[in-house]
Order: C-alpha cells, then structure tokens, then sequence
C-alpha cells in the first residue's frame, strides 16, 4: 500500500514538472517573457503592418526584444514591446514595422535617437508603417490604368518626335540655330577677352566715383544740412508775404470796389463829388464863402480882432 502511494506521488510530481516543463517550452517557444508594466515599451502605429505577438524587436539592426501584445486603440494599434535594457533609448527615438525577411515575417526596428535625454516608458513612442508588398501591389494594380495610358502617349509622343526629326528642314533648321547659338557665345567670348581691360577700367572708375561721391556727401553733410534749414525759413518767410500779399490784394479790392462806387454816383448824378463838379449854384457859393473868408483874415490880420467881453454879471 505504501509503495503505491509512493508511486502516486512521484507520478503526480512527475506530471507536475512535465506540465510546468511544457508551459516554459511555449513561453521559450514564442519569444514571450514575463514582465511588469513599468518595463515595458508601448509604440503607437497607425495600423498594424501585419505585426504579431513574439515578433523581434530590433535596435539599430541588433535584435534586443520581442513583441508582447498588439491592440486597437483609439483609431490606431499599440504595440507593447519588452527590452533588455533601455539606457540607449533617447527621447527622440522613433520605431519603424519592417520586413523580417523577403520571404514572410515582420519586426519592429527602432532608432535610438542621438538626444541626451532618456525616453521615459510612461511616455508612448511614436512609430510609423511603411506599406508592405501587398500594399505596394494593390497601389500598382490601381494606378496600372494611368500608366497605360501613359505609356500610349508616350508611344504617341515618340512618333511624333520621330516624324519630327525625319523632317530635313526641321533638322536642318534645329543645325542651324545650333551655329548661331555657338556663334553668339564665340562673339561674345571674343568681346570680353578684346574688352577686358577696358572694362577693368570702367568697373575702377566706378569704384573710385563711387568712394569720391561718398566722401563728398560726408563732407558737405553740415553745410547742405544748413541750406535745407535756410531754404525752409525762406519757405516760411515766403508763406507769411504770401498771407500779406493776400491781405493787400483783399484791400485793393476794396479800395476798387470804392473807386467804383464813387465813379457810379458820378455817372448818375448822385453823391457829394458830383455836385462839387456839376453843381453851378454850389460851386458860386462856394466861392462867395471862399471870398468872404479871404477878406474876414485880412482884416483879422490887419485891424485885430475888438472883442468885448463881460464875466460876472448881466449887461
């Protein structure tokens, strides 16, 4: 009886590490390891790119880990990958799905970047997917049409040209432009080779009125600084004879609007100056007044003037 159950058990440790051997031969067989999250790496791809669970995960061509889980998220696939270690891994690295082999097979290459600050595995790397063989030949089968029509007016271009260039005259015109172009270059080769030191000489004199109008304009700076500033007194001086002109001009109006005036009330028989000049019975007693003045300062100049004056009291 107790060898029995002797048997029983060393047949259940037996099963026992045969289950456990079994389940470290898949582990060990599908690249996977056993880690915490806070040592792994996530990327996020737009899509997957045919990437799978214990694919490799390659550094600069050099394989450093594996894939352990692809999932949807938010409209794109994160893929979390484990390392063996992550002191190379910059901030600015970037992964890439490419082709494992040519033959089938994906894996994810990753560059490590060149920055000096680490990557930080809270943060998720940014990856890209290139397209894939399959992509590429469904992009050729829908772009085939374009390239055969392309490829139709290639054809026609080709015989046009052909017909083109069969043509003698075209030909013969196409030479002769060809001389004429290397005529043309030959000339002007020969002008400036003749001219050369002619046109040294100009581009000198250039060089030296140039520096000369410059040291004039240095120098006379003061003084053409001065004559700006008299100029604009003389403009201010101009403006304020230009405001009197306008004053007296006004007056002149004035005084031939008067003179107008004066010569109408002559025309018509009005006014003081008309009756001075037209008036014969103002004029007579005018000159009567003129007479008897004269003759009153006579007499005041000869006899004096007998003034009886009384102050004080009624005659």
């Amino acid at each position: 009886m107790e060898n029995q159950k002797n048997k029983e058990i060393i047949v259940g440790i037996v099963s026992f590490l045969a289950i456990a051997l079994l389940f470290i031969g898949i582990i060990l067989g599908k690249g996977m390891k056993v880690s915490t999250n806070d040592k792994l790496l996530k990327i996020r791809f737009p899509n997957s790119g045919g990437i799978q669970v214990s694919e490799p995960v390659v550094v600069n061509g050099v394989k450093r880990g594996s894939v352990i889980g692809v999932k949807n998220d938010n409209s794109s696939v994160l893929v979390t990958i484990e390392l063996d270690n992550y002191n190379d891994i910059k901030i600015d690295a970037k992964a890439k799905i490419t082709l494992l082999e040519i033959t089938g097979g994906k894996k994810i290459e990753i560059f490590p970047g060149i920055e000096k600050e680490k990557f930080s595995l809270k943060n998720e790397m940014i990856g890209i997917t290139p397209p894939d063989i399959a992509e590429l030949v469904s992009l050729v089968g829908e772009v085939s049409g374009d390239a055969i029509t392309l490829v139709r007016r290639l054809d026609t271009i080709a015989a046009a040209g052909t017909e083109l260039f069969a043509d003698g005259k075209f030909v013969q015109d196409l030479k002769y432009s060809a001389n004429n172009a290397s005529e043309l270059a030959t000339n002007v080769n020969l002008f400036f080779n003749d001219n050369k030191l002619k046109l040294n000489q100009t581009l000198n004199n250039l060089d030296i009125l140039t520096k000369n109008l410059k040291n004039a304009i240095d120098k006379h700076e003061p003084s053409v600084g001065r004559i700006l500033n008299d100029v604009e007194f003389a403009l201010k001086d101009a403006r304020i004879l230009l405001t009197n002109a306008d004053s007296t001009i006004v007056d002149a109006n004035k005084l031939v609007s008067n003179l107008n005036m004066i010569t109408n009330e002559i025309k018509d028989g009005n006014g003081l100056v008309n009756k001075l000049i037209y008036d014969k019975d103002l004029n007579q007693k005018l000159d009567s007044t003129f007479i008897y003045l004269s003759d009153l300062i006579f007499m005041i100049k000869n006899y004096g003037v007998n003034v009886n004056v009384r102050l004080g009291s009624r005659p």
